[in-house]
């Protein structure tokens, strides 16, 4: 079982984090690994609705106090989980999106803001690899000029700074997400292939 251990940093006092652990289990002393930065830290306390435990599990919101790391290098977003079986913080991934009603035609390069979980991360559309049939999820067309309202498509993107996601059939609350441009959002989308 991977213990995907998803959360948040807040700015509580000292080393205090929240979040919900989104599989697996974690247990005070458990060694565990912050992505990105990819550094590991050790689990003094868990507490739940304010009361101390010796262990949690998958789908409880818990609050972490760790050790053995610089607060500084948690950002919101930031995913932790069993050393062993690490998330991948990538700057390239490609996703299948549905883009909403937009009144514009998405080109190669335009630029969106990727939006998962409490994260808003700069992106670039980088390439738009094939257009599919919204409902049987066949190609259309391969390497479209552009994309408008309504469509189904896989695209390739890329993030400025590295970011912890997951395929979206592996674990879908951290394979997927929305695309936003000038305050609306414009698209939904899933997380296919990590590189």
């Amino acid at each position: 079982y991977s213990h995907k251990l998803h959360i948040f940093a807040d700015q509580g006092s000292g080393f205090c984090i929240t979040g919900k652990i989104e599989a697996g289990y974690v247990q005070t002393g458990d060694r565990i690994l912050a992505m990105p930065p990819n550094e590991t830290c050790t689990v003094k306390g868990i507490t739940l609705h304010d009361e101390p435990l010796d262990w949690a599990a998958a789908g409880d919101h818990v609050s972490l106090t760790l050790t053995g790391m610089d607060i500084i290098k948690i950002n919101v977003g930031c995913v932790f989980c069993d050393p062993k079986e690490s998330i991948r913080a990538c700057t390239r991934f490609r996703a299948r999106i549905l883009l909403f009603n937009i009144e514009f035609p998405i080109t190669q390069g335009f630029p969106v803001l990727l939006h998962y979980q409490t994260v808003s991360e700069p992106a670039t559309i980088k390439k738009l690899i094939s257009v599919l049939h919204k409902s049987s999820g066949e190609v259309l067309k391969k390497k479209p000029k552009c994309l408008s309202k309504g469509m189904n498509a896989i695209v390739e993107l890329q993030t400025h700074r590295p970011v912890a996601l997951e395929l979206y059939k592996d674990y879908k609350e951290l394979g997927r997400f929305m695309l936003r441009y000038t305050g609306s959002t414009i698209a939904a989308g899933v997380v296919t292939e990590v590189s």
